[in-house]
């Protein structure tokens, strides 16, 4: 997020910088496997350097995974929905299971299903089901290239923060050295993946995000017509700079990141 960069002359400066910097290869190569550029691949986008390639080569597996792992999470979650609605026997092991992940997307720390009736668990099911889902490819490869600075950035370089998340615990991450606000750090990881996986939890478990979320739902499931742009445009919370955020993601997605790239 660009909270800490969040003035006028600095967007600006950040928007130059995204489109006419050299890129270094300076992305953490902790994940790295070894893909050289398809320039089949980005034959419609913007004539771009070989480490901007690199940088969403790199990163598109890594968001595959951690997609794959909350799709895991979703298909025993539907099952356990599915035998709430056909009055199946939910069994302590799932209950516990459900508690904790009602904790990990919605912060509910004491959530027990068997306290609740079957009305009631089918709705609070419902919701989280909500949350429990994939980011689209695209859309992560678009903001971590903003959030980034395609991987140049001191937290990214230092910290592997790839999305530019806040964290404000003493020592959680890394602080601009022009910020004044030395209680806000941008959060950093042991490794990229791990910031992948923070990124998609935190679009999936923010209230800040629900906009997202249900724009999100229109998106993968009602088939009503929304685009991938229109998913962007629903993420302004996610910085200060709001509706000029969506314009630079919806600016990546066109220009940058190639159109075949599947959703998970």
């Amino acid at each position: 997020m660009n909270k800490l960069f969040s003035k006028p002359s600095l967007l600006l400066g950040l928007l130059a910088f995204l489109f006419f910097a050299l890129p270094k290869q300076s992305y953490n190569p902790d994940f790295a496997i070894n893909i050289k550029p398809n320039s089949g691949l980005f034959a419609n986008k913007y004539p771009m350097e070989k480490g901007h390639q690199k940088f969403i080569l790199n990163l598109i597996p890594m968001v595959k995974k951690s997609n794959q792992d909350v799709l895991q999470e979703r298909k025993s979650l539907e099952q356990i929905l599915e035998a709430v609605e056909t009055n199946k026997e939910i069994r302590l092991p799932e209950q516990r299971w459900v508690s904790s992940l009602a904790r990990k997307y919605r912060g509910d720390r004491n959530f027990d299903l068997a306290k609740i009736g079957k009305e009631e668990q089918i709705e609070y099911l419902k919701e989280l089901l909500s949350r429990v889902d994939i980011i689209p490819i695209r859309l992560a490869l678009a903001q971590a290239a903003i959030e980034s600075g395609w991987g140049k950035s001191r937290f990214c370089v230092e910290g592997n923060a790839y999305f530019g998340i806040h964290c404000y615990n003493p020592g959680c991450g890394l602080t601009a050295e022009e910020s004044i606000e030395e209680d806000i750090a941008v959060k950093a990881y042991e490794s990229a993946q791990e910031s992948v996986s923070d990124y998609i939890l935190f679009l999936n478990s923010k209230r800040g995000m629900q906009a997202f979320r249900d724009e999100r739902m229109n998106y993968l499931y009602n088939h009503s017509g929304t685009s991938l742009s229109k998913l962007a445009e629903s993420i302004t919370g996610y910085s200060e700079n709001g509706e000029a955020y969506s314009q630079m993601i919806n600016s990546i997605l066109r220009n940058y990141i190639p159109d075949s790239i599947s959703d998970f």
